[in-house]
């Protein structure tokens, strides 16, 4: 009972961060607007100049933000495959440690969930999520975003793929996994999967909705499901704690590379269309 609470309140707290932090982006881009225009008028030589900075200014702030993001992941995901290469005894011991605490905590309750968990965060049940949304999206005609979702989750599946058969890290003890799990262990592919997956899905359903209550109730139900499919992992004994963090890193990593590039063109492309048009 005490798990269920918890995710609902991560779910929560992730929605009160998001819905408190998503709307300053916007109020970021109205205040370049207005800062521009403002120089436009009272300087009339770089009157052109400014008014071509307006119209981009918020290309530059989601560039400039979604790269620092990207980077950020990109840096963590660095530094633990660096630990995980030079087989660090910190990292071991902290791996030891999180394995040995979830095996203790393990209760028939805590499994059905983590097992739930598990079983959505998986390759099927995120193939199976996927063909939904493709299909929905080829219903709707939305082919271009219908690339995007299909570049993202093939291009995560063959980067986890590629980076598992690099590293070639072994599982934790057979004996003491509650699951078969089966092929190299760094990065976890449930939660770089469910990371790219989700996090494309979550972008798609934040362009969908109207308000910046269910965009952030997106993301944060999104968040929530990936922190609890990486736990479960570890809770089932399949995964070292730094396995899933790599996972979840390396698929910020790539979702965001991916949504960055798409929203960016996205937005030059509106941005023709309307100097095309006037």
């Amino acid at each position: 009972m005490l798990l269920y609470i918890a995710f609902i309140a991560v779910f929560l707290i992730l929605w009160a961060v998001f819905y408190a932090a998503l709307p300053l982006l916007n109020r970021a881009e109205t205040l370049s607007a207005h800062l521009t225009t403002r120089l436009s008028v009272r300087y009339a030589r770089i009157g052109r100049l400014t008014n071509r900075f307006r119209a981009y200014a918020p290309v530059a702030i989601i560039v400039v933000v979604g790269g620092l993001l990207t980077w950020w992941a990109g840096d963590q995901f660095i530094d633990l495959a660096e630990l995980v290469h030079s087989k660090s005894t910190k990292l071991q011991d902290l791996d030891t440690l999180a394995h040995a605490w979830a095996i203790s905590k393990r209760t028939p309750a805590e499994t059905t969930f983590f097992v739930a968990m598990s079983n959505i965060g998986s390759p099927v049940g995120m193939a199976i999520l996927a063909v939904c949304a493709a299909i929905a999206l080829a219903v709707t005609r939305r082919w271009r975003w219908l690339l995007y979702l299909t570049i993202t989750a093939g291009g995560g599946s063959l980067l986890n793929t590629e980076l598992k058969r690099y590293f070639a890290r072994a599982r934790p003890d057979l004996a003491e996994m509650l699951r078969q799990a089966h092929g190299y262990s760094f990065p976890s592919g449930h939660a770089m999967g469910s990371t790219v997956v989700l996090g494309a899905l979550s972008y798609l359903a934040f362009r969908t909705a109207t308000h910046w209550r269910w965009k952030a109730a997106w993301l944060a139900l999104a968040w929530t499901l990936i922190i609890a499919i990486a736990l479960s992992r570890v809770y089932l004994g399949v995964h070292w704690i730094s396995d899933v963090g790599a996972g979840i890193a390396a698929g910020a990593l790539w979702v965001g590379v991916t949504t960055l590039a798409y929203e960016t063109l996205r937005r030059i492309r509106m941005l023709r269309a309307r100097a095309s048009a006037s």
